[in-house]
């Protein structure tokens, strides 16, 4: 009977600067929404703009961590991904003008 001798190896784990830097956009996200939740405690808030307050933090955060998740992956993803921002662009800027004209001075 023979015993089968193996050496160990070290293997290290390299991280890509892909990685890094998508965690650093994680950790960077969690910063300003945390941030943006904590205004609703330290700012006195009236009752009824408390709920779409925290419910648009709580969208932002959806949609930034998605569109984060989807350029990441990479491909088709990232069409998918610049296709997501000129919609927001061209919306918030479409929103913007709507709010000009109609907005009652």
């Amino acid at each position: 009977m023979e015993t089968k001798m193996q050496t160990s190896h070290n293997v290290e784990i390299e991280r890509s600067p892909e990685a890094n830097f998508k965690k650093t956009l994680n950790i960077i996200g969690a910063f300003i929404f945390a941030g943006l939740a904590l205004t609703s405690v330290t700012n006195h808030m009236p009752a009824k703009y408390l709920k779409e307050y925290l419910l648009f933090i709580g969208g932002s955060a959806l949609i930034y961590y998605f569109l984060l998740n989807i350029f990441f992956i990479g491909g088709t993803w990232r069409k998918v991904f610049y296709g997501s921002l000129m919609l927001l662009g061209i919306g918030s800027l479409i929103m913007a003008i709507y709010l000009f004209m109609y907005s009652s001075h």
